[in-house]
């Protein structure tokens, strides 16, 4: 028998060494429950056993080795067998199957504008405020949507975060309220707050030095700075839909003089259960 092979193995189950008397009196059968854990325990690491029990060596100790063969019995996860570990062997994987492989996409062909911003008929204060702020040409978004909204149409845009739709609809909504200075009102309704603010902070930037005033109206914020705000004319009222409607019932709001109404992000909107705020407003 292989002895080396057991050492680091060999523990007492039960913390006492078996009683000599216990290895030569009548066996015990195979499965009672003082052996049954030093059966799992040990056939795992392959020693010798004899009628259901451990075979005993020297002072009483199991002895290492094999199963003999009165009783060829193991484990489920047995390897027994003479000289052998008894270790289970499990499975071999290749852990690249788990992984999705990245698929090569089509690459998109540069997008190349019709319009430049000197094209479009806004106001030149609209154009230089542009150039400051680093628009050197317009988007696919700014590119089809402004002559649109410049021609007084009412238009649908599609398009991803960060394609400058914001400057889509107020480049032309700004050059509106400037040139014809019909006393018009333009309302932007959004889902969130956060967009209301960034939709506010770029109007200001376009309409920097024309004179054009706007306020913020949305939740999560004290609605007595925004009646203040709306005592004195706005062209553009950018707010949420549950804080527009609170402010109109309050008498706060007027939207008489409206004659532009944007809703961004509508889908998502209508995915927050606003259908009714905006046909309200609407």
């Amino acid at each position: 028998m292989n002895q080396n092979s057991f050492t680091s193995t060999r523990k007492r189950t039960s913390g006492a060494r078996p009683s000599r008397a216990g290895s030569s009196s009548s066996p015990r059968r195979a499965g009672q429950s003082s052996s049954s854990f030093s059966v799992r325990k040990r056939q795992s690491n392959g020693s010798r056993y004899e009628g259901g029990r451990p075979s005993q060596g020297r002072g009483g100790r199991p002895s290492s080795g094999g199963f003999s063969r009165g009783s060829q019995r193991r484990s489920s996860g047995g390897g027994g067998g003479r000289g052998g570990r008894g270790v289970r062997k499990l499975p071999s994987f290749n852990i690249s199957s788990f992984i999705n492989k990245a698929v090569s996409g089509v690459e998109e062909a540069p997008f190349v504008p019709k319009n430049s911003f000197e094209d479009f008929k806004v106001d030149a204060l609209i154009k230089r405020n542009l150039k400051l702020k680093g628009y050197s040409a317009p988007t696919a978004i700014q590119d089809e949507i402004i002559p649109h909204v410049l021609a007084g149409r009412d238009v649908v845009g599609l398009a991803n975060t960060g394609t400058g739709k914001t400057a889509a609809f107020l480049i032309p909504l700004i050059n509106e309220l400037y040139t014809k200075q019909r006393g018009g009102q333009v309302i932007v309704l959004t889902p969130t707050r956060e967009l209301a603010l960034q939709i506010d902070e770029e109007f200001r930037a376009f309409a920097q030095g024309m004179r054009l005033y706007s306020v913020v109206c949305v939740g999560g914020t004290p609605i007595t700075p925004q009646i203040r705000s709306l005592k004195k004319y706005n062209h553009v009222v950018i707010g949420t839909p549950g804080r527009v409607i609170d402010l109109i019932k309050r008498g706060s709001l007027n939207l008489k003089g409206t004659n532009r109404v944007v809703l961004d992000e509508a889908d998502r909107m209508l995915d927050m259960g606003f259908i009714d705020d905006m046909r309200f407003v609407l």
